[in-house]
């Protein structure tokens, strides 16, 4: 293989050559297979086929996993796994990383597949009735209450479910329900399943529908459960400023936004998934201590509403110890690929793709999207494939995620693919950084409110500025100190400590960019008496105007947002009532994908956020990485690894229109931000995916200019930092 190996596979290959020369040494030290987790290493193929692999430069496939215990009898179970170990240990020895899917779903065939389902047609009631003795040592011990009690139910006692088909065609009987993560015998029976698969030697798993379905779920755990997760959660006196009331052993679960505790619900509802994610990562991790799990549930529909509708909330699932992975549908058809659609406009996914890698803290995130292939896209031709394939790997690429071949690898991919794995080394060990951060935070969806994180950042590509995010986890982290600029979008619910700690970072020399009433409100959606960052400007209310204030070493800054009864929501006509794609939830927010991925902001709204943005230049005159001149089609990202040692920028050109027509950017000037104490020894650059070539710049105020020369779809500079 021309990709660079594996560590795991030199620590395999060494001990092969000592079994050679010393079986007894290498058997006192066996070398265990450790998968990386490094997004710098994967490169994910859809197809376990190593003639594939190699031709793509491919370092992650999908594997056998455990046969379904209800699809199959005790002997053919033990046959199919020793089967799955065999083939999983080949492709570790070759150094693959091998992942799985699995569904969480409980599924079932109705009578016609216009026929309503019922709970007694679920596959799983005749596993339990016929076979379930035969995998009691996985699942244990049958329970009284049969798996039609364990599935997710609307308040009226109703179940939802899904009809699966292949693009163009019509669903057939089949149907899938879901299983509630409160019941108890629903998660012994998942813990077998995760059991069995993490025993076959695969590195992870997917696992389907670890979500909770809109409407519900209304079953006796997950009511008691609620009553518990008030108790431990939600202070009495934020319950009485409220709701007028703390006894939470008689709350009814709420039904309907505007109920009494509804905000308390939907989080909640997020806090079930990602302990049931947790839970069964540390069920995984006793067969397999590697075991990487992640669910798939960020879907869309952006992810102020994901969390909102299907507890996705990825910055609970992003914590240490929950997903060590995430798996995201972030697209919906054509709608969102990127590109430059017949009207013109940059179709761009890049906010989405930073917040994930916020929320995450630079974990993996794999980009399963739907691809340019018929019959979503009839008879596409070799041309357009090859350049929708590279603009969606390009985007992910630059934005610290991993893009999935779905269904074909044209030759343009595998150009992207082999000049990724060329430059593998670079890539390690990266992580998204700007010297300017956004703020993003999903409380303020949980709790019906606005907030534009995704709007801003979109704006901000617009202008040429390269820019991360950050999550609220990170206000109490030791890392503030890192940017020079951090914009606050709007976000009305935010803690004393959490306020306090961007004080603190002004007082030490940052600038905060404050837009609109942010703060205004406490963590639990409770008027605060005091508003730390209105302070800032010399009141216990924020300012009428636009102000500037110095704060000690630093300042803040304040940009007023009135919210007009439309509430600068797009209008839209929904698409459906279950699904999270598309625009299900307009009603409610305005920074939801037709705003910021099709650039459909609210024209009120686009005008405070161009003013965000041409502050942001004005406080940091030569100390931006930006793209010095207007590119209405490019988009600029950086990241720092190597211990500091180096910088990458990237540069996608959405240039690339769906007949595969690339129309290649020249003359790219680019100014880049150095970290203080640093300085530049070279740089290295490419932009037609061929080999890095030495660069001229110069020095700019606290950074660096150079020129690129030209970025077809994809330009990678390499910037060696002293």
């Amino acid at each position: 293989m021309s990709r660079k190996r594996h560590y795991g596979e030199y620590l395999l290959i060494i001990c092969a050559v000592i079994a050679l020369v010393s079986v007894a040494g290498c058997s006192r030290a066996q070398p265990t297979w450790q998968p990386s987790n490094d997004w710098g290493h994967w490169r994910l193929g859809h197809k376990p086929d190593l003639k594939f692999l190699r031709k793509n430069h491919l370092t992650v496939t999908f594997g056998p996993g455990a046969p379904n215990f209800e699809e199959v009898d005790r002997q053919e179970f033990n046959q199919k796994m020793e089967q799955a170990k065999s083939v999983n240990q080949s492709y570790h020895e070759q150094g693959y990383i091998v992942l799985r899917y699995l569904s969480s779903s409980l599924s079932g065939d109705s009578d016609t597949p216009e026929s309503a389902p019922r709970k007694d047609q679920i596959a799983m009631l005749k596993f339990y009735n016929q076979r379930w003795d035969e995998f009691e040592d996985y699942i244990g011990p049958k329970p009284k209450d049969d798996p039609t009690t364990w599935m997710m139910v609307r308040s009226d006692g109703s179940f939802p479910f899904y009809r699966y088909a292949p693009y163009g065609k019509t669903p057939g009987k089949g149907f899938e329900a879901w299983g509630c993560p409160n019941n108890p015998h629903y998660v012994r029976f998942m813990e077998g399943k995760i059991r069995a698969q993490a025993e076959t030697g695969i590195d992870g798993s997917y696992i389907d529908w670890t979500q909770i379905a809109g409407g519900t779920c209304y079953g006796k755990y997950c009511r008691r459960n609620f009553i518990a997760y008030l108790e431990k959660h939600l202070p009495p006196e934020a319950a009485k400023a409220k709701y007028g009331t703390a006894d939470y052993a008689n709350v009814r679960a709420p039904e309907k936004r505007g109920d009494p505790f509804w905000m308390e619900w939907i989080q909640f509802r997020g806090h079930s998934v990602a302990e049931f994610h947790r839970h069964l990562r540390e069920i995984a991790r006793k067969y397999n201590p590697h075991f990487m799990i992640s669910g798939n549930v960020f879907g869309g529909f952006g992810y102020g509403p994901i969390a909102y509708d299907a507890a996705g909330n990825v910055e609970l699932l992003g914590r240490e110890g929950y997903d060590d992975f995430v798996y995201s549908e972030i697209q919906e058809f054509l709608d969102s690929a990127p590109r430059k659609n017949e009207k013109g406009v940059k179709i761009t996914n890049s906010p989405a793709l930073k917040f994930l890698a916020a929320a995450t803290h630079g974990k993996p995130v794999v980009v399963y999207a739907t691809e340019i292939t018929p019959p979503i896209f009839p008879n596409p031709t070799e041309k357009c494939l090859s350049a929708m394939a590279q603009i969606n790997i390009v985007e992910a690429e630059a934005n610290h995620a991993i893009f999935r071949e779905k269904r074909e690898t044209p030759p343009g991919a595998t150009q992207v693919y082999a000049f990724l794995a060329a430059n593998e080394n670079q890539l390690l060990g990266a992580q998204l950084h700007s010297n300017v951060a956004v703020l993003a935070s999903l409380d303020q969806y949980l709790a019906d409110e606005l907030s534009f994180a995704f709007s801003t950042s979109r704006v901000l590509a617009d202008r040429g500025i390269s820019h991360t995010m950050i999550v609220e986890d990170d206000l109490l982290s030791a890392g503030l100190g890192n940017y020079d600029l951090i914009v606050v979008p709007y976000l009305p619910l935010l803690s004393q400590t959490k306020q306090q700690a961007l004080v603190r970072y002004a007082e030490n020399g940052g600038i905060l960019l404050i837009l609109g009433q942010s703060g205004k409100k406490d963590a639990y959606n409770v008027p605060q008496r005091e508003i730390p960052l209105a302070k800032l400007f010399g009141a216990s209310s924020y300012p009428p105007e636009e102000a500037v204030r110095p704060v000690k070493k630093g300042k803040a800054r304040f940009i007023p947002l009135p919210i007009p009864s439309s509430r600068y929501l797009i209008s839209m006509k929904a698409k459906g009532d279950y699904t999270t794609f598309g625009p299900t939830m307009a009603d409610l927010f305005a920074d939801i994908p037709e705003a910021y991925t099709r650039n459909r902001i609210d024209p009120a709204l686009r005008r405070i956020l161009n003013n965000v943005a041409d502050q942001v230049v004005a406080a940091l005159p030569g100390r931006l990485t930006r793209l010095v001149e207007s590119r209405p089609y490019l988009e600029i990202t950086s990241m720092i690894a190597g211990d500091n040692e180096r910088m990458l920028i990237h540069l996608v050109n959405y240039d690339v229109t769906l007949d595969g027509v690339i129309t290649p950017a020249h003359d790219v000037k680019v100014e880049v931000a150095v970290p203080n104490g640093k300085s530049v020894a070279s740089v290295r650059y490419s932009g037609s995916l061929s080999a890095l070539r030495p660069l001229k710049f110069e020095s700019s105020g606290s950074g660096i200019r150079f020129e690129a020369d030209t970025v077809g779809i994809y330009g990678l500079g390499i910037v060696e930092l002293q």
